[in-house]
């Protein structure tokens, strides 16, 4: 039996190859696509929308990454954060994101020898809601229940002929804009711990949300999920002898990977995605920032099995 993502990519192949027939081929008749191309291409949409939507815990709380290779790039920028808004094991947790994927081969089966050039524009909002619980050593679990809502244009063309219409007024078959609505669970473990002067972080996070389409009749059961597992480790060391406006700072390393699985394993064409970054921390609380005790600035360097990159972030302890 094969992935459903891949049978769901071949039926896109096909319904690509009924556009271009199209292409030279229509009148003024409206012209009727087969509902399951529909099907396929609004779950590789929901599938790049999931990427977008789910929590990254390799980069910083507000981040610009953009990463490139041979046949694709990819751009976002993220917002995410959590606290606990009484002190106790409630914790809150946010995601804004705006994401821009580019795979320039991403149907090759159309016909040989012609690229494909397709994007993929995302924006997507992530709450979620968890208890924390002490597990002993400086070990805590985190459990959190995720709802999203995210919007996704895909934008797509054969030697300038367009396959998936931008507008979604449009009266093509396929409308390239699509809501959906997500729905899912994570389950962290976290520790703090202070070997001398060194201060470190360890985080192991698996999470999983599934996405639907919103009031999109054409989608028909269309859906598409995002499963990740993330490994993550920081640690600061203090400068002693450097100070940012004046402020005690300290040197902070750190390093993420990302294990994809499903269905943006496939849409992304990589199973993981590797992180390392250096960075400075400075101390907030000497200068009356409510609620806020550190701000930190990284930049990391991203490396995938078809494209590397950067990222820039910032970061605030609380």
């Amino acid at each position: 039996m094969g992935h459903p993502f891949t049978n769901a990519k071949t039926k896109l192949h096909q319904a690509c190859s009924v556009i271009w027939i199209l292409v030279f081929t229509s009148t003024s008749t409206a012209q009727t696509l087969d509902p399951d191309a529909s099907e396929a291409a609004a779950r590789a949409a929901l599938s790049v929308l999931s990427i977008a939507a789910t929590p990254n815990e390799t980069l910083s709380s507000f981040s610009f990454l953009r990463a490139s290779g041979d046949t694709n790039s990819l751009r976002s920028t993220q917002l995410r954060g959590g606290f606990h808004p009484f002190g106790n094991g409630l914790y809150l947790e946010g995601l804004v994101a705006y994401q821009v994927y580019n795979p320039v081969v991403f149907f090759p089966e159309i016909t040989p020898g012609v690229d494909v050039d397709v994007t993929w524009a995302s924006v997507a909002a992530t709450l979620g809601i968890g208890w924390e619980f002490p597990l002993g050593n400086d070990w805590h679990v985190r459990p959190v229940g995720h709802l999203s809502l995210g919007h996704v244009t895909a934008d797509a063309s054969i030697i300038d002929f367009p396959i998936f219409p931008v507008s979604s007024g449009s009266t093509k078959p396929i409308d390239g804009d699509l809501n959906a609505l997500g729905v899912g669970a994570s389950v962290g473990v976290y520790r703090e711990a202070k070997y001398g002067p060194w201060q470190a972080e360890y985080r192991l996070r698996q999470t999983f949300l599934e996405f639907h389409p919103i009031d999109e009749p054409q989608a028909g059961d269309a859906k598409a999920n995002s499963n990740q597992t993330t490994f993550f480790l920081r640690h600061r060391y203090p400068l002693k002898n450097m100070k940012f406006f004046n402020l005690p700072t300290q040197l902070v390393l750190d390093a993420g990977l990302v294990y994809y699985h499903g269905d943006a394993a496939d849409v992304l064409d990589t199973d993981w995605l590797a992180t390392a970054g250096v960075g400075v921390e400075f101390d907030t609380s000497r200068i009356g920032v409510p609620v806020v005790k550190a701000g930190r600035i990284m930049l990391n360097g991203v490396v995938a099995e078809n494209f590397d990159g950067f990222s820039i972030g910032l970061g605030l302890s609380f």
